[in-house]
């Protein structure tokens, strides 16, 4: 029986190719659309689930609370660890790490190597719990020692060239010219997906050994940094709240002295990856799991429109085949068996377009390249579970897409089809003109969400931000250089260039991504208030070079430590003075405030703007800050400066690599959510209208087939080409119009709820709307063209030959 069904599908399908065609085309696009998706939510959601008892490890993380304002770091005092170890029982396991983010060049038997920012000082208890497979060396004591490191085997193979595990041991690393370590293991490389992407492990020995002690203030209970990071395991899951509570306690008998009070909180390991307020181990961003909502949603979104065409087109059809159910009902073939051959037509068009999406999808992996992460790879579309998925959702879309097609032509009666009764062909029109109209408010959703994001981000990279933002460069000197000298003297030579306008030593820019802040105190004589105060530093040229505009007082002067405020007009409101020159002259920290800048953003435009305050302190200055002049014709003299600029590097630090930034493009970079959307938001928009387009396309041949004598008939009356075309098109466009009304207030909620993210936004402009329901008439209509004006120009003679 079932062999009978395919076959016969097999012949029908064959019957009506166009149609077959117009529908499996639909189900491909929406079928790789959800299979993409599921293919990035299985890849996230794997991340570190490969950890034996991970269910039982926890990161712990800080929640810092001053009087008003909170802070979240992933980060922890470095005597909590040996806290824990002391006097919490309910711990099985502590691992303490810190990130190396000093290191900038590692020498190998006179080969030099930049750091990728993948080295960790930790011990053997950090290989207790995350599991890498040893290749050489001793788990228990390889990083006992002062001045030993352990490789992962990708690293090994990047120093060593063509040595094994066991050759590599010995061999010597030398960081900064000033540590000298000696490889005592090499391990495997993680094999799953993990944000565990470290492949130098150094010993925290070595910390306690050198002068890298003094800056990870290794005995200071009020410095919390994310450098500092700690795994534990606990004995039991259930143990998580009395930990919490008991870490709690050992804080509290080592406050802060600062006032501000810090409470440990144990982040579980299924939470690191999405959790945006820690970020991951290595610093990097989070999975965004309200992008993986919204690509669930566009994925079902493009699959509901392959559906739509598929039930449309299939019962348009219907009348054709009515003949076929009545012969097959008056043989004996009861209703039952109509649903199931007409079902079994569904499932193999379904599962050809299943097929087929295997070999689409790996396509749109590479479309869709810029949103997806980095480490998701094809070869995953192949894993069982994925393919599973696929073919479960094939199931699912034969039922949904053919039921109730399968039902509307199984129901004919024998009698009256034979009679040549078949009332209302093709089911109720009213539904499938219903459908056709979904089609459209989908496709118009997408092409109104695209115009409003491009908007959005062309406003957020043109405001003005109260700052000079073009021809700046950014360069950041060696940390490791303690005293200024060479500093000075590098800002001397660029300074001396005659392509740079102005040079500034200073901290970071103004916008930066992400936050540096301190704790300021001041009283106003009522009350002492303690504030979260944004932080900035640079020289008496920082607020010239950016022009950043001073409202009252004066502009900073040069100093080696801190010994003056700028303060911006938000602080001035927190600290309780109303006008700008009531603050100058107060004390905030012990020292005075001498000016007030205007308001300027530090981040992105979805941030408000902070409390700030800007300072000189020679001993936070380590970013060169170059203005550049006018560029000139095909930006020469831009050319020439860098040229310039590299060459004072190379005199200054002759070992160390020239790196710079444009400021302008470095804002840029902080976009690339808001880009990756919009890049999205256009291929959802073309595949969505794609879709749409062969649906439209299907009910036209379909109407202009079942017209053609009417079309011959008015013709032979005089009717002319315009008018055939717009009696075949006119019914369709009242139905792209009623669509385009229908995602106007859609449109509107949806992106009105994206935008309200925003503290700075763009307007909600008329044209937006007006531009995606005539971009969306006119693709309608040149797709219409395709067989309308071909049919509207056809011989009547052809038509009316056999009357």
């Amino acid at each position: 029986m079932l062999r009978n069904y395919l076959l016969v599908a097999c012949r029908s399908i064959w019957r009506n190719k166009i149609f077959s065609l117009i529908n499996i085309m639909g189900l491909v696009v929406g079928i790789s659309a959800a299979l993409v998706v599921y293919l990035l939510v299985h890849h996230e959601n794997n991340f570190d689930k490969f950890h034996q008892d991970s269910g039982r490890m926890f990161r712990v993380v800080s929640h810092i609370y001053f009087s008003g304002d909170s802070v979240k770091n992933a980060g922890v005092s470095v005597p909590t660890a040996a806290a824990m170890r002391e006097h919490i029982p309910a711990v099985e396991t502590v691992a303490q790490f810190f990130q190396d983010d000093l290191t900038s060049r590692i020498t190998i038997e006179d080969k030099v190597f930049q750091n990728n920012k993948d080295i960790l000082h930790a011990d053997s208890a950090y290989f207790r719990l995350i599991q890498h497979r040893w290749l050489a060396g001793s788990p228990d004591r390889a990083l006992d020692l002062p001045y030993t490191v352990v490789l992962t085997k990708s690293r090994a193979d990047s120093y060593f060239p063509g040595l094994s595990p066991l050759e590599v041991l010995g061999k010597e690393i030398v960081y900064d010219d000033t540590i000298r370590t000696t490889v005592t293991g090499v391990v495997a490389d993680l094999a799953g997906n993990t944000d565990f992407s470290f492949h130098e492990f150094v010993s925290m020995a070595t910390v306690y050994a050198s002068g890298l002690k003094e800056y990870y203030a290794v005995n200071n209970w009020d410095n919390t940094n994310s450098s500092c990071q700690l795994l534990v395991k606990l004995r039991s899951a259930g143990d998580r709240q009395k930990v919490e509570q008991q870490l709690t306690a050992i804080r509290e008998e080592h406050k802060d002295g600062d006032g501000s009070r810090t409470y440990p909180y144990l982040q579980p390991f299924s939470d690191i990856h999405f959790n945006k307020d820690y970020g991951t181990f290595d610093n990097g961003n989070p999975a965004d799991i309200k992008q993986l909502y919204a690509l669930s949603w566009v994925a079902l979104a493009l699959l509901l429109l392959a559906v739509i065409n598929f039930i449309n087109l299939t019962t348009a059809q219907a009348s054709r085949r009515a003949r076929e159910t009545g012969i097959r009902k008056a043989i004996g073939s009861t209703f039952r068996q109509l649903i199931f051959q007409f079902l079994s037509e569904t499932l193999l068009l379904t599962f050809v377009a299943a097929l087929l999406s295997l070999l689409v999808a790996p396509l749109l992996l590479v479309c869709f390249k810029s949103v997806l992460p980095s480490g998701l790879d094809v070869r995953e579309l192949y894993h069982w579970q994925v393919l599973m998925f696929l073919f479960s959702l094939g199931v699912v879309v034969t039922l949904v897409a053919g039921i109730y097609p399968a039902w509307v032509l199984a129901r004919f009666q024998p009698v009256a089809v034979l009679k040549g009764q078949v009332n209302a062909p093709g089911g109720k029109v009213w539904l499938r003109k219903t459908l056709t109209v979904s089609q459209f408010v989908v496709a118009q959703f997408f092409i109104i969400a695209t115009l409003m994001v491009s908007k959005q981000i062309h406003f957020s990279l043109n405001k003005d931000m109260g700052f000079r933002k073009d021809a700046i460069l950014t360069i950041n000197t060696p940390f490791q250089e303690k005293a200024g000298n060479k500093r000075n003297s590098l800002q001397e030579k660029i300074r001396a260039i005659p392509e740079v306008a102005m040079v500034s030593l200073g901290g970071r820019a103004p916008i930066m991504g992400g936050t540096m802040s301190s704790t300021l105190t001041m009283n106003n004589g009522r009350q002492e208030i303690e504030k979260n105060v944004e932080m900035r530093y640079g020289d008496s040229l920082y607020t010239r070079l950016y022009q950043l505009k001073i409202v009252a007082g004066t502009n900073l002067t040069n100093s080696d430590t801190v010994r003056e405020w700028l303060l911006n007009e938000k602080a001035v409101r927190a600290f309780g003075y109303k006008q700008p020159e009531d603050i100058l002259g107060a004390q905030i920290s012990g020292f005075p405030v001498v000016g007030v800048v205007s308001n300027f953003n530090t981040e992105k435009v979805d941030r408000d703007i902070p409390i700030l305050a800007i300072t000189s302190a020679a001993s936070s200055h380590r970013v060169m800050h170059v203005l550049l002049q006018a560029p000139g014709k095909d930006g020469i003299i831009w050319k020439q400066a860098i040229e310039k600029i590299e060459k004072a590097w190379k005199e200054v630090y002759p070992r160390e690599t020239f790196r710079y930034e444009f400021l302008d493009k470095t804002i840029e970079h902080l976009y690339r959510k808001e880009q990756r959307m919009a890049g999205l938001l256009n291929w959802c928009a073309g595949l969505a209208f794609f879709i749409s387009a062969l649906g439209l396309l299907g009910l036209v041949i379909f109407t202009t087939n079942q017209r053609t004598r009417e079309i011959g008939i008015r013709k032979v009356l005089g009717a002319s080409v315009w008018q055939m075309v717009n009696l075949l098109t006119r019914d369709f466009m009242k139905l792209v119009m009623i669509a385009f009304v229908l995602a106007i207030p859609l449109s509107w909620w949806a992106v009105n709820e994206w935008l309200s993210s925003y503290v700075y936004r763009t307007a909600m402009s008329w044209w937006v709307f007006a531009i995606g329901g005539v971009g969306m008439a006119i693709m309608a209509l040149a797709t219409m063209s395709v067989k309308t004006i071909g049919a509207a120009r056809s011989n009547p003679v052809e038509a009316l030959k056999g009357e």
